[in-house]
């Protein structure tokens, strides 16, 4: 063998020892700059697989959770307007209690029933105008939320029927992150008003014995004042049932809300133990190769310029 193709060979060998050390160099400085181990799937192509499908779970469960917290503000502003509700009726029930006794004048018994309607009339205006989003939380028959007609006095929870005594289709809370029946939660909330709690000032009917009655709410005289406690004493009961239903609830949503938060915490704990680069590793491989870059081009430049000599020499 010549020397010439000698030199040539050791050359070409140091050269590829130089590119090596260039791509140690490199790919030092990318983790490093990015912070991240793998950037290119080539870096570790089963890793990179499993950090997607990783990446993928961490962003459903967010949106599982955005999904959670959004049902849980819709039940309690539907528990914030219950209270008012209660509150009313307690007020209404105290001025039934009042008119019950005869030491009333009827034009005292007039001022009280109108006070009560007053209340009444104010609480089905607050119960109409509690919205999220848009969404009559306590509408009837075509509402946003769960298109349901919805009467408390039917009313009963995931069974509730409309006039026509079909089974009606309940709001349903997409809770989890994925298509399954553990992923969602059916809610069925009833209308509330003074119709629908038995309330209103039109007619209604009841048997007791063998005589039928029929009455309006009223506090206008001394045996509608009476009735009216009992009607409103049901009116408090079944208010009080449907917020022990809507705190049920979102205490279920607050500990749901509490478990994707501990899964999302580990799985990007998880995420960063795959991903991280290891800054001290890849410092010290980028000193490394900077020493065995400067070295191969030292000796790279020595072997050309003895090929150079030889060259000189056989010229």
């Amino acid at each position: 063998m010549s020397s010439s193709k000698l030199f040539s060979v050791s050359s070409m060998m140091h050269q590829s020892q130089l590119r090596l050390h260039n791509k140690d160099f490199t790919r030092a400085m990318e983790r490093l700059a990015t912070g991240a181990r793998i950037n290119q799937a080539k870096d570790d192509p089963f890793r990179n697989y499993e950090i997607k499908n990783v990446n993928s779970e961490i962003s459903r469960i967010g949106k599982a959770t955005q999904n959670t917290t959004d049902g849980a503000s819709l039940l309690q502003i539907a528990d914030g307007t219950c209270n008012e509700v209660h509150g009313i009726l307690q007020r209404v029930r105290e001025l039934a209690v009042q008119s019950a006794n005869d030491t009333l004048s009827s034009t005292e018994r007039f001022y009280l029933d109108q006070e009560a309607e007053g209340l009444l009339k104010e609480m089905d205006r607050i119960a109409m105008s509690s919205i999220f989003n848009s969404k009559q939380i306590f509408g009837n028959k075509g509402d946003s939320f769960s298109e349901e007609e919805r009467d408390l006095r039917d009313w009963k929870p995931f069974t509730s029927i409309d006039k026509d005594r079909n089974p009606t289709r309940p709001g349903v809370l997409h809770i989890g992150y994925a298509n399954g029946k553990m992923d969602e939660m059916k809610i069925s909330i009833p209308e509330i008003s003074a119709k629908s709690l038995g309330l209103d000032t039109t007619l209604h009917t009841y048997i007791a014995g063998v005589d039928m009655h029929t009455y309006a709410f009223s506090l206008s005289t001394q045996r509608g004042a009476t009735r009216a406690i009992d009607d409103v004493d049901f009116a408090l009961n079944s208010v009080t049932t449907v917020r022990t239903y809507l705190g049920a609830i979102v205490s279920r949503l607050d500990m749901h809300t509490d478990d994707l938060q501990d899964k999302d915490i580990h799985l990007s704990k998880y995420s960063s133990e795959i991903m991280d680069a290891d800054v001290a590793k890849e410092s010290t491989v980028l000193a490394s190769s900077q020493i065995k870059q400067q070295a191969a081009i030292s000796i790279l430049s020595q072997c050309n310029a003895r090929i150079g000599k030889v060259l000189e020499m056989l010229g």
